[in-house]
């Protein structure tokens, strides 16, 4: 009976905490970026005639017929925040017989990583909807941006 006192005395105390915590670690996140990951793949058929469109978050490329004659997967990993930091990962790497066009949202530029160097590339609107932030590309290839 002594025991079971204690017991009920012990969660007590924990709930009390609990519910007193609570508002506290509501608090913790305010003002920092969340960030949010996800992956998309589509598989291009041999010989597409139409174009092959693959969004994921802010970014998506678009490989037009004949970028992949042999057809393949695409498969684009991208992390991403609110304010729109970004990084996106494009996978298998490869070269295309026609360039793809990728879509980085409104960003003015992004910055291309491959063998431990950096580049910084200025995008434009090349979809005609009055935003900057695409760039045609004949390879996949790692891709920042702000």
């Amino acid at each position: 009976m002594h025991t079971n006192k204690r017991l009920v005395a012990l969660l007590s105390v924990l709930l009390i905490l609990g519910t007193l915590l609570a508002p506290i670690t509501a608090l913790a996140g305010k003002g920092k970026s969340r960030w949010y990951n996800e992956t998309g793949h589509v598989m291009v058929p041999e010989g597409a005639t139409d174009d092959t469109v693959l969004s994921v978050g802010p970014v998506s490329v678009t490989l037009f017929p004949g970028s992949l004659p042999e057809g393949g997967p695409v498969v684009l990993h991208v992390k991403w925040t609110d304010e729109g930091v970004f990084r996106a990962d494009f996978h298998p790497d490869r070269a295309f017989d026609v360039p793809v066009l990728i879509d980085f949202g409104t960003a003015e530029t992004v910055v291309y990583t491959s063998h431990g160097s950096t580049e910084v590339i200025v995008t434009e609107d090349l979809d005609g909807d009055g935003e900057v932030g695409e760039i045609y590309s004949d390879h996949f290839s790692r891709f920042s941006g702000w």
